[in-house]
């Protein structure tokens, strides 16, 4: 598997004499300059949003730094780097997308080049995408089959019939997250075709943010009269094993009641329609 990597160059004569290339996919990179080579103590930096570029249009000369990348995460908001080396590893790069005053319905990037030391010293949380009190609306598609569905105070819901999961976050509508929610005893009764169970959970592979919602604790699962299960607890962690090994993807989360579930799949919701 080839590494991707981080390319940094000098080009002296400009105001922003530093060209960062952050491979995304091989041979695909995301160009940015700066003014400085690294953020100083107590810094960041404002760069040049390039967009997107490929190898041929990197420059020929030898960069000053060639790194491979440990770990990376693009979103719309944020770019999240982790180098291999030993110092100068870990930081990220906040995109903000802003519409010219004078020209409407057109945007620019401004970026910010921040590091894990600046983040430490300042115990920053500014940069956390906000909730809380942030009035935010998305919609949401709620499986037609569902009898007693979940709640989302403020939003906007629909009914349909869903290609997978019982309810649906949605962008320009598009799919964009998934949860898959089973009660305890119909968790269990699903078992008696435990690979049509998995062909289900297959179908949420496809999106990109998926997450099974199972409204018992892992510990009810295990307790046979609590579930009115025939199965041996040793059985049921088995296959609660397997399915997290056979997906590793999918979120599967355990609830102590309906209530609580609801209320983590409404803020799950509502986080991922913040990033996006």
């Amino acid at each position: 598997m080839n590494k991707r990597r981080w390319l940094l160059y000098f080009l002296p004569k400009s105001n922003f004499p530093y060209s960062i290339y952050i491979e995304g996919e091989q041979g695909k990179f995301l160009s940015l300059k700066s003014k400085e080579r690294w953020p100083g103590a107590g810094k960041n930096i404002f760069c040049k949003w390039e967009g997107w570029v490929e190898e041929k249009d990197i420059p020929s000369t030898e960069p000053i730094e060639e790194v491979d990348i440990l770990n990376l995460k693009i979103t719309e908001k944020r770019i999240s780097v982790i180098l291999d080396r030993t110092r100068r590893k870990r930081f990220y790069f906040i995109i903000l997308k802003k519409e010219y005053k004078n020209s409407p319905g057109n945007f620019y990037h401004q970026v910010f080049w921040i590091t894990q030391t600046r983040i430490v010293r300042e115990r920053r949380g500014v940069y956390i995408p906000q909730g809380g009190k942030k009035k935010i609306t998305f919609t949401v598609w709620i499986d037609k089959r569902e009898k007693y569905p979940y709640q989302f105070p403020s939003q906007m819901t629909e009914r349909k019939i869903l290609p997978a999961g019982d309810y649906a976050l949605v962008k320009e509508r598009e799919i964009i997250a998934l949860v898959e929610r089973k009660r305890g005893e119909e968790f269990i009764r699903s078992l008696s075709a435990y690979d049509s169970l998995k062909l289900q959970l297959q179908e949420l592979i496809n999106y990109p943010y998926k997450a099974l919602v199972l409204e018992n604790l892992y510990e009810d699962i295990l307790h046979p009269k609590k579930i009115f299960s025939s199965y041996s607890p040793s059985f049921l962690a088995d296959i609660l094993s397997d399915m997290e090994v056979s997906f590793p993807e999918l979120k599967i989360k355990f609830f102590k009641n309906r209530k609580s579930a609801q209320e983590w799949v409404f803020r799950w919701f509502k986080r991922i329609a913040i990033e996006k």
